[in-house]
Order: C-alpha cells, then sequence, then structure tokens
C-alpha cells in the first residue's frame, strides 16, 4: 500500500468509529446551541430588535452571534471534542491494538487528527448553516424583523468564521497531542479548560498574542487591528506554527511510546 493508502484507509475507519460515538452528536449540538438561544431572545424580543427602515438585520444578526460565541466557545468545544475523539480509544484500548497493526503510526495519528479537524470544521458549517435558518425563521414569524427583504453578506460571515478556525488550530495541536498522550480523560480535559479560561481572561494583555489559548478571542476583538506578519494577521501566522509545532512534535513523541 501507498503512504496515500494507508492514510485514506486510516480516515475511512476514523469516520466509522466517529458516526457510533457522543463526540458525533456533540458536534451538532454544540452547533445548534446559540442559534436557538439567539433565535429565543429575537422571537421573545421582536419588538425592540425591529431594525431601522432599509437597514440590513442581517448585519447585527450574524455579527453579534459570531462575536459573543466563538471566541469563548471554540476553545471550550475543541478541548471537549478532542478529548472525546481520543478517549473512545483510550477505553477499549483501541490504539494498544492500532499500533500493533503493520500499518504507519503517522497514518494513525494524523488520521485522527484529520478527523478532528473534520468534527471541528463540521461544527462551523452547521453553526453558520443553524443561524442563517433561524434568521428565515424569525422572517416569516415575524415579518417586521424585515430578514426576508434582505440577504446576508456570506463572504464577510465565512470570512469571520474562518480566521476564527485558523485562530483555533494552535489549540487543536495542543490538545490532540495531550488527548492522545494521556489515557486519563481528565487531564487533558481539565488542563485544556483551565487554560481556555486563562486565555479569556489575559486576552486583553499585550503577549496574550504569543498564548495560543488566547487567539479565538483576540481574532474576533482586535480583527483587523491585529499586528500583521507579511500582511496576514500575526494571530493567524502564530496559530497555523503552533499548529505545525505541536502535530510534528506530538507524532515523534508518541512514535517512541510504548502504548500500553
Amino acid at each position: 500500500m501507498t503512504a496515500l493508502s494507508f492514510y485514506i484507509s486510516s480516515l475511512k475507519n476514523e469516520f466509522i468509529k466517529l458516526k457510533r460515538t457522543f463526540a458525533f452528536w456533540l458536534t451538532i449540538i454544540s452547533a445548534l446551541l446559540f442559534p436557538i438561544l439567539f433565535f429565543i431572545a429575537f422571537f421573545l424580543k421582536h419588538e425592540t430588535n425591529t431594525p431601522k427602515h432599509g437597514v440590513n438585520p442581517w448585519d447585527y444578526f450574524m455579527t453579534v452571534q459570531i462575536e459573543n460565541s466563538t471566541p469563548f466557545f471554540i476553545p471550550m468545544f475543541i478541548v471537549l471534542i478532542t478529548s472525546l475523539i481520543m478517549q473512545i480509544e483510550h477505553k477499549s484500548l483501541g490504539l494498544k491494538h492500532l499500533f500493533a497493526l503493520p500499518v504507519p503510526k503517522w497514518s494513525i495519528y494524523f488520521g485522527k487528527l484529520s478527523i478532528v479537524i473534520f468534527a471541528i470544521i463540521t461544527t462551523y458549517v452547521y453553526y453558520y448553516l443553524a443561524i442563517l435558518l433561524s434568521g428565515f425563521l424569525l422572517g416569516l414569524i415575524h415579518p417586521d424583523l424585515a430578514f426576508l427583504n434582505f440577504q446576508p453578506e456570506h463572504f464577510k460571515y465565512l470570512k469571520m468564521l474562518s480566521i476564527s478556525f485558523v485562530a483555533s488550530l494552535g489549540i487543536i495541536g495542543i490538545q490532540f497531542w495531550l488527548s492522545f498522550r494521556f489515557k486519563n480523560f481528565i487531564v487533558p480535559l481539565g488542563f485544556g479548560m483551565f487554560l481556555a479560561i486563562i486565555g479569556i481572561i489575559v486576552s486583553q494583555a499585550p503577549q496574550s498574542i504569543y498564548f495560543p489559548y488566547s487567539f479565538s478571542v483576540l481574532s474576533v476583538s482586535l480583527g483587523d487591528k491585529m499586528p500583521l506578519i507579511l500582511g496576514v494577521s500575526s494571530v493567524i501566522v502564530y496559530s497555523v506554527i503552533c499548529f505545525l509545532v505541536t502535530s510534528i512534535f506530538g507524532y515523534f513523541h508518541i512514535r517512541k511510546l510504548n502504548i500500553k
């Protein structure tokens, strides 16, 4: 088998396992949570949220959700979903079985990492679709909200979500290695939750630009004011570097471990 064949085979196996777990449903539940809350808020107080004549209601509706939910929710979600996906293997001693198979360890490691990234991207997609659906439903129920009279600026909002995702790559790399390394579910979960909270608290400090768990908050709070590196937001650059370093380090570290 070629390297690509090993990788594809690993992905297929991970997809099958993911469908049978709570982690799969968590991607859907997490994506629907905030859109449902905002739907209820706009539904109950539609008079207050009625836009002025000629104002696109989608701008406020979409922006306020993305800016208030993703910076704080995404780090927590990444910590939880990564820990859950890896706990599947640890509970069933699956890693020991996988590492005993005549397949490259890199295909196992990066196959699982790809599934984690896929689960997070899927949540972003469901989240965006849920916001759109809730807006259209509000427009049908309360025409005065004017959602059906305007079109959302998809490019603007998809750009915000894309930046949020890339800014979270650093956390993904760190949490995946921790979840792969430690059998105890509490270790990566507790460590990640603690750092995610710290990241929110210290996000106002200038030094937070070097702290991966603050990147998601900074990507939204600073936006276009973020310092640039070669024309690219420094948060994006540092997040990608952190992801690459931790992913490569994690693989070489795991490869030398004696999985028990």
